[in-house]
This record gives C-alpha cells, structure tokens and sequence, in this order.
C-alpha cells in the first residue's frame, strides 16, 4: 500500500495543489538539468564563477536518466508511523527506487553547457520531434533564463526573476505568486535558496565527472539541510497543499514531524540524474 500512496502524494501535489506552477518548474529545471534544470546553491564570495570550462561540452540524457542509492542503519526499522500503515526504511528505499527508474521524461535531451555559464538544451520528444527548449525565444525563454556555474563542489544553475515568474504565472495570478515567493523567501540555505531581493532562484547539486559520463545528485547532507530551512514554513505550505486536497493535507502534517528522526535512520541518500559525453 506504501507505493500507491507515495504516487497519490506526488501526483497530487505536482498536479492539483496550488503549488503546482512552482512545482512544476523546479522539477523541469531539475530533471533537465540535466536538461531545463537545475539551480546551484548560495554563492560564496571569491569562490563562484559564471561558467566553466571543468565539464563544458555537449551530453546526451536519455528518456530515463534518474536514481537513487540509499542505505539505512536498519532496514527493517520503522521510519514512518501513520495510521493504518507504518513503513520500513527498505520499503522507502523501494519505493524512491521503484520511481526513479519509472520516470520518463518523455524523450531524449542533448544539453551544452558553455564556458561561459550559458547553456543550449534541445528536447528530442519521439512524437513531437526536435524542439529547443532553451533559449526558445518563441516561448519567451532567453538564453539567461536560466546560467550555471561551480562552487567546490557544487554545480549551480540560477534562474532569473523573468522564469521565476513565469513558472509562478505572475502576470496572471499575481496574488498567488506573491504569496508563493514569501513562502519561498524562508528557503535560504540547502538544495533550494530563493532571493527576494532580486527574484532568483538556485538549487544545489553536487556533481561527478568521468572521462564518458556526468552525474548531478543530491545527498543526505543537502536533504537535511533543505529540510532544517524548510520547516519554518511548512503550515504555510500545509494550507496551500489543504485548498485543494485536505486528505493529503492530513497524510503530510502527520509524516513531516517524523522527518528528522527519519533521515537519520540513514547512513546513505543520494538521488540524481546521469548524462553521457557526447
């Protein structure tokens, strides 16, 4: 029953919640990032630059790019007690690998990343064919929409107030995109920061990088941290989410007090995708 569930959560939250404009843009800014995605983490003076030359040049990431490894403490243990049904850490572990190896993105995505912290991403969809995702300046996707560059590290993409609200659909709902952005303003450090100053948004990866391949992952470190950030704001996001789905609503408030005892029941979490050189 644990999996049917997960999917009836993400399901409604992507498509149904309130959240469903910013949810959507962060997971296309993260699976493309692969192709359209990602956004880095906070800048440190001294020690981020636009671009690079570390692994610039053109990848390849294929319909079905994501994974997942995890490791608990103890398999077996409960990490998740809601009524009518407890999950185990190997039930969780099956589950977000069970999702990353089902998800397809729909078609194959050639990204370039230029010395110059642009970068090129073109979407092969087998039944629409080839199409530019960025910049498409038909759809109003400048090549800035959205930039990386490195930190240690890390790999960061930024995406400019311009995407921001157009993810949020400002011009069209203002209310609700003001709404949304103070409650992204209390994301101020892990995978996820938002800027209210200028409107921008970065989430971290770490990254790999062999001869053929390049990884973009987050791990257990990065989860917490987004996590210790995030809870300030969870009755906020908790009241979006209850508009348009109370049940769910109800299922979060009771798992996400057993959050921090649940993560570290890990020893090990890393979630990301992989793209080959071309």
């Amino acid at each position: 029953a644990f999996y049917p569930l997960m999917q009836l959560i993400i399901r409604d939250l992507i498509y149904r919640s309130p959240l469903k404009k910013l949810i959507r843009g962060i997971l296309a800014v993260s699976a493309m990032a692969a192709a359209l995605a990602l956004t880095g983490c906070d800048k440190k003076n001294g020690t981020t630059t636009g671009g690079d030359t570390t692994f610039a040049g053109e990848y390849r990431m294929e319909a079905k790019p994501l994974y997942s490894e995890m490791e608990a403490k103890d398999p077996n243990a409960t990490a998740i007690e809601m009524e009518g049904m407890n999950m185990t850490y190997a039930q969780i572990i099956a589950a977000l690998f069970s999702l990353t190896q089902s998800a397809d993105l729909g078609g194959t995505s050639d990204i370039t990343f230029q010395p110059d912290g642009s970068m090129v991403i073109v979407f092969d969809d087998p039944e629409d064919g080839t199409v530019t995702l960025l910049p498409n300046e038909a759809e109003g996707i400048p090549a800035d929409a959205i930039t990386y560059a490195l930190n240690g590290s890390n790999v960061i993409f930024t995406l400019s107030s311009e995407t921001i609200d157009n993810m949020l659909d400002a011009a069209t709902d203002p209310q609700e995109a003001a709404a949304i952005k103070q409650l992204l303003a209390g994301f101020n450090k892990g995978i996820f920061t938002y800027s209210a100053a200028d409107n921008t948004a970065k989430v971290t990866f770490k990254y790999k990088l062999t001869e053929t391949e390049l990884t973009l992952y987050i791990d257990k470190g990065m989860i917490s941290e987004t996590w210790s950030a995030g809870k300030a704001i969870m009755n906020g996001i908790l009241a979006l989410v209850g508009e348009d789905n109370p049940e769910i609503a109800a299922i979060l408030t009771a798992v996400i007090p057993q959050v921090d005892t649940m993560l570290e029941g890990f020893n090990k979490i890393e979630v990301g995708a992989k793209m080959t050189r071309k």
